[in-house]
């Protein structure tokens, strides 16, 4: 079971098309960490009642990528070339399906432990059809890039309700006391078999380090030969506020774009998949 899950740690990076998952923080412990590599510990546990269907982090990203690889050739022959904003969202299952690993028997009570690939500290906690995860460190040295410096607080929670198969994570990176990156994610599957994703990114430095305050929205609905999708842009960098399913609906495309301007975005690109071929709405 473990190999299995490491293969589908592994099957996340190569699937998504990324050559070093773990980045620069795959060396680094948090701050109150120590180097003790012992096996996870563990509150009493019990079992988890047996099911079928989702019933981890991966299992998301499962049904996720088999939907996403169904219409991979036509997403990347957009022009030649796919937008990348199209490929990039499944990218925040890298870093959580790891938390599986912490709990490989699937029971119920938090467990705690060194992250496997990642070489930090993390949680992860089931109580029945919930599944909570987490980690909080600083870096001791530089990662890769000018929001992954040395001192820089790196914080990642999430949960799973696995009956709604609906999945929610959020990260940030804080430097002297102030957010400087900020991710928001939601994936969820819908009757249908079709699944809806949003993510919201800001950031308040640009490649260079100089500040520079945006962030961006983006919104998909991956189903059989159907990716229909919103990119939108703002001004609030990393204090934009949550757009959710939870409050919102599942959002239709159409619904989406008028969200997203309500909320004070410009619309960059939307469109789908239509006779076969992905097009952008003229």
């Amino acid at each position: 079971m473990r190999n299995r899950t490491i293969g589908l740690y592994l099957l996340a990076c190569v699937s998504l098309g990324l050559t070093a998952c773990g980045g620069g923080d795959s060396s680094q412990k948090p701050a109150a960490a120590t180097t003790s590599t012992a096996k996870p510990t563990v509150s009493t546990a019990s079992p988890a009642p047996a099911k079928t269907g989702v019933q981890e982090i991966g299992d998301i990203f499962n049904a996720w990528n088999k939907l996403y690889k169904a219409n991979e050739k036509v997403i990347n022959g957009y022009e030649g070339m796919p937008i990348m904003e199209l490929v990039t969202p499944g990218a925040t299952f890298i870093g959580s399906i790891q938390y599986d690993m912490l709990n490989l028997e699937k029971k119920n009570g938090r467990f705690e432990g060194t992250l496997p690939l990642a070489g930090y500290q993390g949680f992860v906690e089931r109580n029945g059809s919930k599944i909570t995860f987490g980690s909080d460190r600083k870096l001791e040295k530089d990662g890769f890039g000018q929001l992954s410096k040395t001192g820089d607080r790196k914080v990642e929670n999430g949960s799973v309700n696995l009956d709604q198969k609906y999945y929610i994570a959020e990260n940030f990176t804080e430097r002297a006391g102030k957010k400087i990156a900020r991710e928001y994610d939601e994936f969820k599957m819908l009757g249908d078999g079709s699944m809806v994703c949003l993510v919201l990114n800001g950031t308040a430095l640009n490649a260079r380090g100089a500040e520079e305050i945006i962030d961006s929205v983006i919104y998909l609905h991956n189903g059989k030969d159907q990716y229909d999708f919103v990119l939108a842009k703002g001004k609030a960098g990393p204090e934009f506020k949550i757009i959710s399913f939870a409050d919102k609906g599942d959002l239709a495309k159409d619904k989406a774009i008028e969200l997203f301007k309500a909320s004070g975005y410009t619309i960059d690109k939307a469109g789908g998949i239509k006779d076969g071929k992905l097009v952008v709405d003229k």
